[in-house]
């Protein structure tokens, strides 16, 4: 009996042991990285839109950069993935090549700038929007011009029921180029965008003189709530991916869950 509770008393030090041990490792991690250094990140795991993601990641503005990646999974699902990466990594661009098993990243992005600056990219829907409300810069019309960083348009519309997402890609020579945001008429989205993903696929791997032009002018229209926040060419690539991927909606321009 004594032998028993001798055995029993010895397991739980080194479990206890243990747990002291790995708590001693983590505040040794953190300990490591100087407040200054400190990125806060936002942290995603196979979320639907940001507000699935509510924790933060704290990583080492020395070595990494916040990460989103949009990944289409075997399941045929979207979902986000985000967090700490390193910035060796981040260099990398966006991948379009086939990841784990059957799954296709469809975006990849990354960001230093500001704590929690990835909850802004690769059109993951931020929080607290509606399927009808559209980023909103145009000198014309809106309170907020049009901005040379997409990062500063941060005013948001409730676009008409006949409306969706839209962006403009404004290129003078000699100038940065400029991003206009609002809404536009969902018929002529359609027309737009069933032009612009034939283009892609006339343009894939073919340097014509056609296909480079196209890299400059830009004019891209999506369907959910929020989600025309980019550049117009990233956007596009994005909304491509999905597209020939069979995810989204011809006709309202939707991800499709």
């Amino acid at each position: 009996m004594l032998e028993q509770r001798n055995k029993t008393h010895a397991k739980m030090n080194t479990c206890t042991r243990l747990v002291i041990g790995v708590a001693f490792f983590l505040i040794g991690v953190f300990a490591q990285i100087p407040l200054a250094d400190q990125l806060k990140c936002r942290l995603c795991n196979n979320a639907l839109e940001l507000r699935d993601c509510t924790k933060q990641a704290i990583c080492d503005n020395r070595t990494e950069e916040c990460y989103m990646e949009q990944v289409l999974t075997e399941t045929f699902n979207t979902v986000y993935r985000g967090g700490c990466q390193s910035r060796d990594r981040c260099k990398g661009g966006t991948p379009v090549a086939i990841g784990k098993r059957e799954e296709l990243i469809g975006c990849s992005q990354c960001c230093s700038y500001a704590d929690d600056c990835n909850k802004r990219l690769c059109g993951i829907r931020p929080e607290n929007t509606t399927t009808g409300q559209c980023y909103f810069c145009d000198l014309s019309k809106s309170v907020q011009a049009s901005v040379t960083d997409p990062r500063d348009c941060i005013t948001l519309t409730t676009c008409d029921t006949d409306q969706v997402c839209s962006v403009h890609n404004e290129f003078h020579p000699g100038s940065a180029t400029t991003f206009r945001y609002g809404c536009q008429n969902k018929y002529i989205c359609r027309v737009l965008m069933r032009n612009v993903f034939e283009f892609m696929l006339r343009c894939a791997g073919i340097s014509s003189a056609e296909c480079q032009h196209d890299s400059v002018l830009c004019d891209v229209c999506c369907g959910d709530g929020a989600c025309n926040y980019d550049d117009c060419r990233i956007l596009k690539g994005r909304l491509f991916q999905l597209w020939t991927a069979g995810k989204l909606n011809n006709d309202t321009l939707q991800v499709i869950p």
